[in-house]
């Protein structure tokens, strides 16, 4: 059964075009195709980076923040109480007043203190101004990185200058050394960011 459904995933109909076939693909004569299995690469390149960019903000990015004045903001915090935590965790942030009016009777608190209770605990929650100015450092010394990296690889290619070369022997194009590397390492990139997005700024 796992041979079935593995020869239906890699279905040529479904990844080529028409009459090309994955024998078609294999390395000869010098030329290096682009395989699926590249992809098994990017893992340990995708952790890789996390500890890159870990190593970049912590002592690149944070001296940089605090040399031009950013510093991290610090909250109020907010008193515990299991029972308005629980509410905050699975039911809302932002109550309304008929919940807040119930939440005041089962805690024995004020309305008013429920409501300042919550109000700094979502103040908490509130990514600094420091860990935005860290991820977004990061992010563009990447791709500043990227942009410079992928000028050098094509400056010299023919299909740099007229984009038409781009489609000279499709589909059967082999690929360059300088590509491999590029694709690999913008995946593990975006891996990585994968692998943060709980832990980044939250953005619309």
């Amino acid at each position: 059964m796992f041979d079935t459904l593995y020869e239906w995933f890699w279905w040529e109909r479904i990844w080529l075009p028409v009459n090309l076939t994955w024998a078609d693909l294999e390395d000869r004569e010098g030329r290096v195709y682009a395989k699926a299995s590249h992809l098994y690469v990017t893992v340990p390149y995708s952790f890789a980076f996390l500890l890159i960019r870990y190593l970049f903000e912590r002592w690149i990015a944070t001296p940089i923040a605090v040399s031009v004045g950013i510093k991290q903001r610090v909250h109020l915090k907010a008193g515990d109480n299991p029972i308005l935590e629980h509410y905050y965790i699975t039911q809302c942030r932002n109550p309304a007043q008929k919940d807040i009016d119930g939440l005041s009777k089962k805690s024995s608190l004020s309305v008013r203190q429920v409501e300042r209770w919550f109000r700094r605990r979502r103040s908490q929650d509130l990514p600094g101004v420091l860990k935005k100015f860290r991820e977004a450092s990061w992010r563009f010394v990447f791709y500043l990185l990227a942009f410079i990296g992928g000028i050098v690889a094509l400056y010299d290619k023919e299909w740099f200058h007229d984009t038409r070369e781009v489609w000279t022997g499709f589909p059967n194009q082999s690929m360059l050394e300088s590509q491999y590397w590029y694709y690999i390492l913008e995946i593990s990139f975006y891996g990585s960011l994968l692998l943060s997005v709980a832990f980044d700024v939250k953005r619309k």
